[in-house]
């Protein structure tokens, strides 16, 4: 997937998404000894703003006010991606690959978590090779959600 390509998806959301995915890019380079941390914290803003934009907590609890909420009183992020996937019509024999594709960018959180914290080069690579990849997919599926 090229960069423009995602930037493009980012832009119809906020100006500032796409600048930050392109920093994100711009820091993956391997003579970087803190690539991961810079690509991580950058990525893992994108995924958190991509959810503030288009799914607020105001939103998410007029639309689901039993939903579950975080120990600071904010919606999930579970229920926010819930929430963007509200106006799909999904086949039942989609919504296993749905919920999959929730698990794999709620899990990223913990793979950005490991990138930013510890020390520099936690990550090599080729790693942040595999975790770009990873990325992307996610940002193309809350992408599809959000400008839907």
């Amino acid at each position: 997937i090229e960069v423009a390509e995602i930037g493009n998806k980012l832009q119809q959301i906020s100006v500032d998404l796409n600048d930050r995915w392109q920093g994100a890019v711009f820091a993956l380079n391997p003579a970087n000894p803190d690539a991961a941390r810079h690509f991580c914290t950058s990525a893992r803003e994108i995924f958190t703003q991509i959810l503030e934009i288009k799914a607020p907590d105001n939103m998410v609890f007029a639309y689901k006010p039993d939903c579950k909420k975080t120990d600071k009183g904010k919606a999930t992020r579970r229920e926010k991606i819930l929430y963007l996937l509200r106006n799909l019509e999904v086949d039942e024999s989609i919504a296993q690959y749905i919920d999959q594709d929730i698990e794999n960018i709620i899990d990223l959180f913990s793979v950005f978590n490991g990138g930013t914290h510890g020390e520099a080069g936690k990550y090599g690579y080729q790693k942040l090779l595999q975790v770009r990849k990873r990325v992307e997919q996610g940002i193309n599926f809350l992408c599809k959600l959000a400008i839907a």
